[in-house]
């Protein structure tokens, strides 16, 4: 897999990981097959979930990903919908929400639910959400306005009553209240009786298990976002940063970065009203060759030192995994691992071989395109 070059330029270190290198390859990836969650990743690439979470935060901190959060039931809609398996009555079930809600919710927004057949944008996504949450605020507002009118109307009846009937109301409602009351105290009596009866066999009561969460995080290479963006004539840090729905003092970070790489350029204007600057960017796609073909050309001389070594040695692996050493270094121990003490056994490269021939080959198409 080629290597992203602004990050390697950026952050070498994190291509010392393969796991990084795998899960940078699946964000790089997600329009085409929607791997832009920690657990999708982790599907693909075989890694155990708490190490894809750890990659993604450190990639965070240095700004190369960024995340938007969604509402879970919001994915829950989209992927019934995507299976085309279940009624709209059905998803309601499944997601506990009025019948109502999800034929509006679809018929409003099919179009943009066709898209996640394709991928998870940011737009997309956030747009759903907040259409979404939009019908579930508009339905308990319209709740509380009834409840609300309810309220209105039992006063205005009361008002509307002779003093006679007001006064047999009051006596009737004192009348339950009494009643109600007498109740109360009784089941009182009698639950203090059985609480003392089982005191002794009472078993402290287990804490509440913490609410799930409700949003669902998204990620996304923030380098890769905003050159798609510069690219597709959205020239400023605002328009930017509303379009991929990133912050904008991270959008602002990684556009200087940019710029300090050569790879971005802006041009300054002033407001004559508002006395404001304004800055519009431009990408610098022949600069971004030159970084790609240097680090592709940096890769190509790592990847034939590699295959020659393999090529030209004979290699011996523990059993159990410990080491891989070519003949000499295996003869220095006796055919012994260092670490168990067990034999020696020889490995058949074919395959190593094979896969760098492979990396080799696409490299050099990308260096002579």
């Amino acid at each position: 897999m080629l290597r992203d070059p602004i990050i390697q330029n950026l952050f070498p270190e994190i291509f010392e990981f393969e796991e990084a290198v795998d899960v940078i390859g699946c964000l790089k990836e997600w329009p085409k097959s929607r791997l832009c969650d920690d657990k999708a990743i982790a599907r693909k690439t075989k890694i155990d979930i708490k190490t894809v979470k750890d990659i993604l935060k450190l990639l965070e901190t240095n700004n190369f990903v960024y995340n938007i959060r969604i509402n879970e039931i919001c994915i829950k809609i989209i992927k019934h919908f995507r299976s085309g398996k279940l009624s709209h009555e059905d998803i309601a079930k499944k997601v506990k929400l009025d019948v109502e809600i999800i034929d509006q919710f679809i018929e409003e927004n099919e179009s943009l639910l066709l898209e996640t057949k394709k991928t998870y944008s940011q737009q997309t996504l956030k747009t759903l959400n907040d259409n979404l949450n939009a019908l579930i605020k508009g339905e308990k507002k319209d709740n509380e306005e009834e409840e609300e009118d309810l309220k209105e109307k039992s006063v205005e009846e009361i008002e509307e009553l002779s003093e006679d009937e007001k006064k047999v109301l009051n006596e009737d409602k004192e009348s339950d209240d009494v009643v109600v009351k007498e109740a109360v105290e009784e089941d009182s009596k009698e639950d203090k009786k059985a609480a003392k009866k089982t005191k002794a066999k009472a078993k402290p009561k287990k804490e509440k298990a913490k609410k799930r969460a409700v949003n669902q995080k998204f990620w996304y290479l923030t380098f890769d976002e905003i050159i798609d963006c510069l690219k597709n004539g959205y020239t400023t840090d605002e328009e930017i940063s509303e379009k991929i729905n990133c912050k904008l003092n991270i959008v602002r970070k990684i556009l200087y970065k940019l710029y300090d790489m050569r790879l971005a350029s802006y041009k300054r204007d002033k407001d004559k009203e508002t006395q404001w600057y304004t800055y519009d960017w431009r990408f610098n796609e022949n600069e971004y060759k030159k970084l790609e073909f240097n680090l592709a050309s940096s890769e190509l001389k790592r990847l034939n030192a590699e295959l020659d070594y393999e090529e030209n040695n004979m290699f011996f692996v523990c059993p159990n995994g410990h080491y891989r050493l070519d003949f000499e270094d295996a003869s220095t121990v006796e055919f012994l691992c260092p670490e168990c003490d067990l034999d020696l056994e020889f490995e058949d490269n074919q395959e190593k071989i094979d896969k760098k021939k492979e990396e080799i080959k696409a490299l050099e198409e990308i260096i002579s395109s």
